[in-house]
């Protein structure tokens, strides 16, 4: 492991699976119907694919995100995510989604749209 994805592997989960949403939600209004291709979520959200994995799973699991089952996207669990109406409405309800995924003066991601 490189020595910047040891420190994007530190990142607290929290403020990655707020990354995540983010990003999930900002595509869901660009494209509703799409699904993003979590290979992008690498460098908006600044973590590294092992760490992106188990926490795609862990939303997943909460029921805020749903991943495609295809096992043909190595070296990550899915190849594709979408926001759930679950995850959209936890979004919406900013008290709710700061309170579940604490915000700080960094913990903004930069979002698929900005890199």
């Amino acid at each position: 492991m490189t020595e910047d994805n040891a420190k994007a592997g530190d990142k607290p989960p929290f403020k990655l699976r707020r990354c995540i949403l983010q990003d999930l939600y900002s595509f869901f209004k660009e494209f509703p119907y799409g699904s993003m291709e979590v290979r992008y979520m690498i460098k908006s959200c600044e973590t590294d694919q092992q760490t992106l994995n188990w926490n795609l799973v862990y939303l997943e699991k909460c029921g805020y995100i749903e991943l495609d089952k295809s096992p043909d996207c190595p070296p990550y669990v899915t190849c594709t995510a979408t926001i759930t109406a679950v995850g959209i409405d936890l979004i919406e309800d900013e008290a709710e989604f700061s309170s579940r995924f604490s915000i700080d003066s960094d913990n903004e991601c930069p979002g698929f749209l900005d890199i």
